[in-house]
């Protein structure tokens, strides 16, 4: 299949037109105009990441983090972003990103996480215009807010040590709220909306106070928490195009460990 084809099917999924004035997402490398056969998914591109797309025999990464966010003036292989660049081209392998486009589009992350969170009914989140949050509910009578975050845990496959909660841990949860991500801006929106729980990642410790003063409480999963799901939700996509070997990326890319 053709690169652009390839492209154009990814952004009939996640428009490209759709992402926020301060995202770069869209075309990081492009280095041809030609087939390809073989694309790797993963959360975003480091050194472990081009590895295994060069033993892999790539030709294309699909990432959700933009490699590049800011416009650069030259490319030293001293730098983080330098390096890769130079490594990527080096082996002949182009970068496209799609993330705020995948954060709010159908199907993408919000919705997603939704679906591995086993939560009904899911809507945007009525009072947030930005088209990112999500709100559910909780099966059957709810959950006690301890045996959520256990739950959440498993749900992502995540260390529960990992996670961070600001409210009562025996508060019934019947309604949620989320952004995936960094989404603590939404606390406010996600109270508005009755929410009982908001989940998100990157929450610091004067929204975490506001959210006890708001009286909602605040599920933290962190931000690599919430996005890994990304890479075997585009998978799940674009698996059945036809003459592309499609894989994902196996580099653990949470920073953070368990102490």
């Amino acid at each position: 299949m053709r690169i652009d084809d390839f492209i154009e099917k990814l952004e009939n999924i996640a428009p490209p037109e759709t992402q926020e004035e301060w995202d770069n997402s869209g075309w990081q490398i492009k280095l041809t105009d030609g087939e390809i056969s073989k694309v790797m998914v993963a959360l975003e591109i480091n050194r472990q990441v081009i590895y295994d797309a060069v033993l892999n025999n790539v030709e294309l990464i699909i990432t959700h983090h933009p490699l590049i966010f800011s416009g650069i003036k030259n490319v030293d292989c001293n730098d983080i972003t330098g390096d890769y660049i130079a490594k990527l081209i080096k082996h002949g392998i182009s970068v496209y990103s799609t993330h705020t486009p995948f954060d709010r589009c159908y199907g993408g992350n919000n919705d997603y996480l939704g679906d591995v969170l086993g939560l009904e009914k899911v809507s945007l989140m009525g009072t947030d215009s930005s088209g990112f949050c999500r709100m559910g509910f909780v099966p059957e009578d709810g959950m006690k807010a301890q045996h959520f975050i256990e739950h959440a845990a498993r749900s992502l496959k995540l260390d529960k040590r990992l996670l961070s909660y600001a409210g009562s841990l025996d508060r019934t949860i019947k309604k949620v709220g989320w952004c995936t991500g960094a989404g603590a801006e939404f606390i406010r929106n996600a109270k508005a909306a009755g929410c009982d729980l908001y989940i998100t990642g990157d929450v610091k410790y004067h929204a975490a106070q506001e959210a006890r003063e708001l009286d909602i409480a605040v599920l933290d999963c962190g931000h690599f928490g919430t996005e890994q799901i990304f890479c075997e939700n585009i998978m799940g996509m674009l698996d059945k195009t036809e003459g592309v070997d499609i894989i994902q990326c196996d580099v653990n890319l949470n920073p953070f460990a368990v102490i």
